[in-house]
């Protein structure tokens, strides 16, 4: 391939800062060299995110297509403006289905369309689910090559067709332990003389929010010294909110929606805590075990987010009792928190090399299309 800049068309949900999928974009986006590769964004909603300057600010652009079903009219007319207008070497969905119709233009025109399977399943209801499957086979023969975030969740997605993992990654020293920083946040949260308990995660059936309350509920009957977070927003957030109050469990459980400053709030939790009923790879896991916390999860989670050792994986059939011990034993094990952080320094999903490595991985692919 000659030497030039490869124009990438990257595709995210939203760029809200508590998305994993976004964050997995970002991650790669701030390590590649711009030089090399520009990367736009192009997504299905707008809202308000440090990201969209920080992505203009680096000379690359952001769509807003529109939601596809509120507005199919609107949201086909820029897709295919979008497509139209800039010359895409790749377009990389990580948005899957309702990315159906900037594919399809982008069938005509952009050379390497990748599909990236970021979860294990379609939809986060059972009838959504079977509705998506349908569908898919449709958007698979719009990509021209499949990637995933992990070997779970492109088996799930891509079946026996062949996909490269890419590892989410994240940006190690923004998760280093800090003493400082965690007496802030628990001084700024009144939480000074308490245990804290956190889930990051969308507010959605996926992350299991209320079988998580279930759970805390049983914790916080044994231990009165703490307080758990739930961390994002979602479409379950009302009914979270609704079963925290029947409980009688306000003043000890707290919504605090889609925050800024996730990385001070990690250093300021003593366990990370998500009984997820699925989970493609499990970004949140990774940050968590970078700022030293130890992790209560579900065996829904890919093994390999078991980076520490410090992650101890339940079936969610186990009782309440089981997953309540489990949280307690977390939060009173001792545990170096600045160690946890280097051995996640020397993994596979740290930044290091990781710009290089994407940018490889789409110079092969364009490289293998030109001698077709």
């Amino acid at each position: 391939m000659e030497d030039r800049q490869i124009k990438v068309l990257m595709m995210v949900p939203n760029l809200r800062v508590s998305s994993g999928v976004t964050n997995f974009v970002m991650n790669y986006f701030r390590n590649v060299d711009h030089k090399k590769v520009k990367i736009d964004i192009v997504t299905l909603s707008y809202v308000e995110s440090p990201y969209i300057d920080e992505v203009r600010s680096n000379g690359s652009e952001v769509f807003f297509l529109g939601p596809l079903l509120e507005h199919p009219v609107k949201h086909i007319k820029l897709a295919k403006k979008v497509i139209a207008e800039h010359d895409y070497d790749i377009i990389h969905d990580n948005i899957i289905l309702k990315s159906l119709p900037i594919m399809k233009y982008a069938k005509k025109k952009v050379p390497v369309r990748i599909l990236h399977s970021h979860a294990i399943n379609l939809g986060e209801t059972g009838i959504k689910e079977k509705i998506n499957r349908l569908l898919l086979p449709l958007l698979l023969k719009k990509a021209t090559h499949f990637t995933a975030c992990s070997s779970v969740a492109g088996k799930a997605m891509f079946g026996d067709k062949e996909f490269t993992v890419i590892p989410n990654i994240i940006d190690t020293d923004d998760y280093i332990f800090d003493e400082d920083t965690r007496a802030k946040v628990r001084a700024d949260e009144n939480v000074s003389k308490k245990y804290v308990v956190g889930t990051v995660g969308r507010v959605a059936e996926a992350k299991n929010p209320v079988f998580a309350v279930n759970v805390m509920e049983e914790v916080l009957k044994r231990r009165p010294d703490i307080e758990y977070w739930w961390i994002g927003s979602g479409p379950l957030e009302g009914q979270l909110k609704s079963c925290i109050e029947e409980k009688g469990l306000t003043d000890r459980i707290r919504t605090l929606g889609s925050r800024d400053d996730l990385r001070s709030l990690y250093q300021g939790m003593d366990v990370f805590f998500l009984p997820s009923k699925g989970e493609g790879f499990g970004l949140a896991c990774i940050e968590a075990e970078a700022s030293g916390l130890p992790c209560v999860i579900s065996s829904n989670f890919p093994p390999e987010v078991n980076i520490t050792g410090d992650v101890t994986f339940l079936q969610l059939d186990d009782d309440i009792d089981t997953w309540a011990t489990a949280v307690i034993n977390a939060i009173d094990k001792q545990t170096d928190r600045g160690n946890a952080n280097r051995i996640l320094r020397d993994s596979p999903y740290s930044k290091a090399g990781s710009g290089n490595s994407l940018t490889d991985f789409y110079e092969r692919l364009l490289s293998e299309g030109e001698k077709k």
